[in-house]
Order: C-alpha cells, then sequence, then structure tokens
C-alpha cells in the first residue's frame, strides 16, 4: 500500500484524536488542512484529465497479423500547470507496441507534449481495440491516483497472416513423387498411345517412350479428380475476444498455409465455407488464392452455426481424392456423419486445432486417460471404416516472439495442429 497514504490515514485519525480529547483552534485547522489534501488532489487529477490530449495516429487501419505497423502517439498539456506524474496503459491481449510500459511515467510541462513514435504488432486476425487502453494520473504529492478510460479507443482490422506451410509445421512436406498434379490427375494405370502433333507433353510417358523408343504418351480415361476439398468449420468457440480469436487466427492459418502450398505446386482444390450459405471456390492459381485470402479477411465464425450442417447443406462429397476437414473438435461420432456423405471413402486427414498451452500442462494422469480415449476413438475409427487405422501425430506450434524496444517476452505456447488420419495411409498430394 501507499506508505504517503498511510501517513496522510494517521495524520487524520490524529487530528480527530485532537480535535475529541483537547479542542482549540491548532487541532482544528491541522484537521481542516488533512482533510483538504485528498479534495485538492482530485480536483488536480480532474483538471489534469480535462487538460490531457491524446492523439494516436496509426499507418493505415488495416493491418496484417504478427506484421509490426508505425504508430505515433501523442500526449499533450493544454493547461497553464504541470502534470507531475501520467502512466499509459496499453492493450495486450492481442497486440503490444514497442517503446510504451505500463510502468513508465510520464510528466509533462505546461503547454507541451510527448511525441512516440513506436511500432504496433497485432497477434491475431479480426477486429479489435489496440493502441492507449487508458490514462493514469497522479497528484503532485504521489498520494492518490484517477484512472481515466480512453472514450474512443483506436480500433483496427487485421488480415490473416500468409504464411508457409513449412512454417505452419515442424517437417518439410513430401516430395514431388507424392503429390497429384495437374499433369497427373486421373486414374492410375491407364493406357498410352503413340503422340500425335497436338498433344500435351506434359503426358508423355518417358517409360514407355524408353521400351518403345517413339514418343508416347498417357490416354486420359475415366472421370477427372478434382483433387483435394478443405472445409472450414464455421462455428465460434467462445463469447469472449479471448476464447475465440486465437483459435480462429490458427484456423484461418492452416487454411491459407494450405491453400498456398497446393496453388504453388499445381494441385486442384476445393475450398468449402459457409458465408450467407455453403460457398466452394476452387483454387487453380494466384488469383483464386488471393480470392480465397480476400473472403478470409472479412470470414465471420458463428456460435450457431455447426460443421455437420454445413456439410449437409452441400451434401455429398464426391469426385475428391482427400478431404481435410480444419476444426477445433473431433470425435468418433463427427466421423460417423462425416462418412456418410465421403461417398467414394476418399482418405481423409482432419487439422485439429488444439490449445498447445492447456496440452502442455495435462498431468500424467491425465495423460493416460487421454490415451486410453483416444484408443477409443481408433476403435470407433476402425469399425466406422472397416479398414484402415487411425494415426495422430502432435504437431505444436508456437507464436513468433514479440519483442519490445530494450525488452523481450517469451513465445507464447500458442494453438497448435494435430492431425488426424483416416483412411489409406497415403493420400494422392498427401503433405500432413
Amino acid at each position: 500500500m501507499n506508505i504517503k497514504l498511510l501517513i496522510l490515514i494517521a495524520a487524520f485519525i490524529l487530528s480527530l484524536v485532537g480535535i475529541s480529547c483537547f479542542g482549540g483552534p491548532v487541532p482544528y485547522l491541522f484537521f481542516f488542512f488533512v482533510l483538504s489534501i485528498p479534495i485538492a488532489s482530485y480536483l488536480y487529477l480532474f483538471f489534469v484529465m480535462a487538460s490531457l490530449r491524446i492523439y494516436q495516429k496509426p499507418d493505415g487501419r488495416n493491418m496484417v497479423a504478427g506484421s509490426p505497423s508505425d504508430l505515433l502517439v501523442t500526449l499533450h498539456n493544454e493547461s497553464p500547470f504541470s502534470f507531475s506524474s501520467l502512466r499509459v496503459i496499453c492493450y495486450s491481449s492481442f497486440s503490444s507496441l514497442s517503446g510504451i510500459e505500463d510502468s513508465t511515467v510520464w510528466e509533462l510541462p505546461p503547454h507541451s507534449s510527448i511525441r512516440m513514435q513506436t511500432q504496433l504488432v497485432c497477434r491475431y486476425r479480426g477486429e479489435y481495440k489496440v493502441g492507449i487502453k487508458q490514462i493514469v494520473a497522479g497528484d503532485l504529492l504521489g498520494i492518490f491516483t484517477l484512472t481515466y478510460k480512453i472514450a474512443e479507443p483506436l480500433s483496427v482490422i487485421v488480415a490473416p497472416a500468409m504464411i508457409r506451410l513449412a512454417e505452419l509445421r515442424e517437417e518439410d512436406p513430401l516430395p514431388d513423387a507424392d503429390r497429384d498434379s495437374y499433369a497427373n490427375r486421373s486414374e492410375p494405370d491407364i493406357p498410352v498411345r503413340e503422340y500425335v502433333p497436338g498433344d500435351d507433353v506434359r503426358f508423355l510417358n518417358w517409360k514407355a517412350v524408353a521400351a518403345m523408343q517413339k514418343l508416347m504418351v498417357r490416354e486420359r480415361i475415366g472421370e477427372e479428380k478434382s483433387g483435394i476439398v478443405l472445409i472450414l468449420e464455421p462455428k465460434r468457440s467462445g463469447a469472449r475476444e479471448e476464447d475465440y480469436l486465437p483459435p480462429e487466427n490458427k484456423v484461418l492459418e492452416c487454411l491459407l498455409a494450405l491453400g498456398l502450398y497446393y496453388v504453388e505446386h499445381n494441385i486442384p482444390v476445393d475450398v468449402i465455407f459457409h458465408a450467407d450459405g455453403v460457398q466452394k471456390l476452387p483454387l487453380r492459381g494466384p488469383g483464386d488464392y488471393e480470392r480465397l485470402y480476400a473472403a478470409m479477411l472479412s470470414y465471420s465464425f458463428r456460435e450457431d452455426a455447426e460443421l455437420k450442417e454445413l456439410l449437409a447443406e452441400h451434401g455429398a462429397l464426391a469426385g475428391y481424392s482427400c478431404l481435410i476437414p480444419i476444426v477445433r473438435r473431433f470425435a468418433a461420432e463427427d466421423l460417423e456423419w462425416l462418412q456418410e456423405l465421403n461417398v467414394e471413402h476418399a482418405p481423409v486427414r482432419v487439422c485439429l486445432i488444439e490449445d498447445a498451452a492447456v496440452k502442455a500442462a495435462v498431468p500424467a494422469a491425465n495423460a493416460r486417460k487421454a490415451a486410453h480415449n483416444n484408443s477409443v476413438l481408433k476403435q470407433s475409427v476402425a469399425t466406422a471404416l472397416k479398414a484402415g487405422q487411425l494415426e495422430a501425430a502432435a504437431k505444436t506450434d508456437r507464436s513468433p516472439s514479440l519483442s519490445k524496444s530494450g525488452s523481450s517476452t517469451a513465445a507464447e505456447p500458442g494453438y497448435g495442429v494435430r492431425i488426424l488420419r483416416i483412411g489409406a495411409e497415403q493420400a494422392p498430394g498427401e503433405v500432413l
């Protein structure tokens, strides 16, 4: 507790004792003097708040998660009196400001300003408040303080970060031989024929060329596979921003990283998500990926939306070589309705977004219980598929460290991606 405040309280009690026991002008003068200190202090503090001007000028309102952006903060004293003690409290749940510490005490002489050029780093995608949250002013004696909450805080729109698959996961993707590219997306073991002018040279079968000593091309027959489908879970996982922003950010990072990887490697992929109804966006090139990124910038998760309802509205998932749902939770019963729509029994790779900090804090007893539950899930999966095996490989991801000038903060555990492999041991285009 503030020692000066304790001394003031003791002086006030002493003045009351003096009035009660002795009387006279001196005890009363001392009593009114002690009583006037808090009154004068709070009048001064209210005057400080009325005369202080706060300006925040960001480098644009649209930002990208994890990328620093310039922010100019100005504190201006319009009064003829000095402000002896000012502390700036910033929003810290989803962003950080370099060079501004909550413990730093500022002094503003009359008619002067303090200009702070800082770096603002927003951790998560979404729209939320950043910058200065409140001002704590102290009186001249250092006894009382008054906290003023900013009436119009700075609000920004943060776009999701475009990260590579290697940044999302710890191991490198599979080699080119395991990819289902545009040049080889029909059924395997198709016949070959002699090359004729006009045929696409990408379909030359070099083994047949070497064996027959003439140009031979693969003859494409059968139904063409559409490649891979990414399914975005639409459900919001909490009511508070602290609960739903971090996992939603990781879900979108995972979706965009996979989409970017498949586009760069010419692997056909469709994205199914909910936005005023079921939407299916095919990704066949950079232009399609830009449209996906723009859609995810304004995408809104909803508490009343369910992945099961999204896929039921979409209908059967046919013509795909692999299904990749990106979800927050997945159980054996979820597999049952997913397989009902998976009419061609394509392999399923579930990207499960989990809280790495919670996983790290689970004691050994709970870990054994979780292993038992995972075993039960494996058995349920095997029963539903009548073949295949569930493999779980925990892959954790750590958020980048956000550093301040002159100091650094430890990296947050954040959310990790765990892959549940259901069906064939390796799917065409497998990268998970």
